[in-house]
């Protein structure tokens, strides 16, 4: 079950990252980086509301032990209340937003974004009980729909000269398309029907959550923020390629595993079963995968942003290199909010993070002072102190060894080593302008090291693909010919 949800979630995320690839790509050819930066701020600014505004509903229908039908019906109308209440100070506080960043477009545009505040509370409850029932195959089905509604709508907006409204309006159309999916695979009206009977059931674990996601937004957004005031649009924009550029590993393999962790989590809890060697296990494969592209990308940053950029987003190069390397340290991250919120020690995270937060923003802050590329470089440790604490407060959770942490670390820092020889020697040889042919060259030794080296370091994503069926396959048609079989 675990691994058909995970196959199901990797669809959803693939195919949502491939839309997003050609959105960016497309899109970086028609608007600045000034127009780009101008509509990330204003959806930094709502995403931070919205972290308010779910009020860990979904994360809670999904760990709860049991679901009783006037505690949902609780759940969706005290989200429903915040979504309303939010939107109108969305609506009513755009003007103070454009304002304070001297840009009357501004205003508009948030206004435009709030609009998924009014059908947010349709599907957010319904698709949190798809993925509690770890029915990913209709979430990846309402997901793939929602991303190519929103692709659709934002190209062909931007080639009409929208400019940066089109992403506002592609972001509400998608929502729409997910609250009327949800309704279509989940019709369960009754849960629609108002009432707070249960609501000092729901307050405590809301709380905590709202301030976990709304906290881990903020640090998203930071940096984002912090130039937009003092460095301006442009620097926003190229600032936002380069962490876009560095999270496709992310967006390719580990998002898939994320939405599902949660619910296999919170059953092994249900079950009373112990985290500590499951997570070791999630963070081995989460390295593995995520290390080795961020070397490569940092390595072969400047064809890759020339073929999904364009000439004119050449400054976002050297952004990238220091980028691709801060957020390597932030691999943990993926785990550390669905195992916490399943042992329900959400709360510890929620301290953790309002130690960690004002700390990196500090050291933001104090970079901008130098210019984009000291922001850049100030991530690096700005993510090693959240990601510090963090594993502190899940050790203390789940008592995982730190032996065993190190272990595993130094196997993926192995083969992130052996992926990047061949990349880094071309680049010492030829210069960072790699030609194509080389590039090509670069990506095929990359893959051969990580291939090898997985086998080399026996690590455990190793054993993990050997459980594919794709290798049993081949392993049975070698047999059937008589010849040497897979083991």
């Amino acid at each position: 079950m675990f691994r058909r949800s995970i196959a199901f979630s990797f669809l959803d995320k693939s195919t949502g990252f491939v839309l997003a690839l050609v959105t960016m790509a497309v899109v970086s050819r028609l608007m600045t980086p000034s127009e780009v930066g101008l509509f990330v701020v204003a959806s930094s600014l709502v995403i931070l509301l919205e972290a308010v505004r779910d009020f860990g509903v979904a994360a809670f229908l999904i760990q709860a032990k049991e679901l009783q039908p006037e505690l949902v019906r609780s759940a969706v109308t005290l989200i429903g209340l915040i979504s309303l209440t939010l939107g109108l100070f969305i609506v009513l506080g755009a003007d103070l937003a454009a304002r304070l960043y001297g840009m009357s477009e501004l205003a508009d545009l948030i206004r435009i974004a709030a609009l998924a505040f009014l059908v947010a509370p349709l599907s957010n409850p319904l698709l949190a009980l798809l993925r509690r029932d770890m029915n990913f195959a209709a979430v990846a089905r309402i997901s793939v729909a929602a991303a190519l509604a929103n692709a659709l709508v934002t190209i062909g907006l931007a080639m009409l000269g929208y400019g940066a409204f089109s992403f506002a309006w592609g972001s509400v159309v998608a929502a729409c398309v997910m609250a009327a999916g949800a309704l279509i695979c989940r019709p369960e009206w009754w849960i629609f029907r108002p009432t707070l009977r249960h609501w000092r059931t729901l307050l405590p674990f809301g709380a905590w959550t709202t301030v976990v996601t709304l906290l881990g937004m903020l640090f998203d957004a930071m940096p984002r923020l912090i130039l937009g005031k003092v460095l301006g649009f442009n620097a926003v924009g190229l600032f936002t390629r380069a962490v876009s550029l560095s999270q496709m590993p992310d967006k390719l393999f580990l998002s898939a595993v994320q939405p599902v962790v949660l619910p296999a989590f919170s059953s092994q809890v249900r079950s009373n079963q112990g985290l500590a060697g499951h997570y070791l296990h999630g963070i081995a494969l989460i390295t593995v995968l995520q290390w080795p592209a961020l070397i490569c990308l940092a390595l072969l940053a400047d064809p890759i942003v020339r073929l999904l950029l364009g000439p004119q987003w050449l400054g976002v190069i050297p952004l990238v290199r220091v980028v691709a390397i801060a957020a390597m340290v932030l691999a943990p991250v993926f785990l550390t909010f669905p195992v916490l919120v399943a042992m329900n020690r959400v709360r510890d995270l929620a301290l953790i993070s309002l130690l960690a937060l004002p700390v990196s923003m500090l050291i933001v802050l104090v970079a901008s002072r130098f210019g984009l590329q000291a922001v850049a470089w100030a991530m690096i440790p700005a993510n090693a102190v959240y990601i510090g604490m963090t594993l502190i407060c899940i050790h203390r959770a789940v008592q995982f060894a730190w032996k065993d942490l190190a272990v595993i670390v130094s196997r993926s820092a192995v083969v992130t080593l052996c992926t990047g020889l061949v990349p880094g020697a071309l680049v010492l040889a030829f210069g960072a302008e790699l030609s194509w042919p080389v590039t090509i060259l670069g990506a095929v030794g990359a893959a051969v090291g990580w291939g090898a080296s997985l086998a080399m370091t026996s690590h455990p994503l190793a054993s993990e693909m050997s459980r594919l069926p794709m290798p049993r396959l081949l392993a049975r048609g070698v047999r059937r010919r008589g010849g040497i079989g897979i083991p």
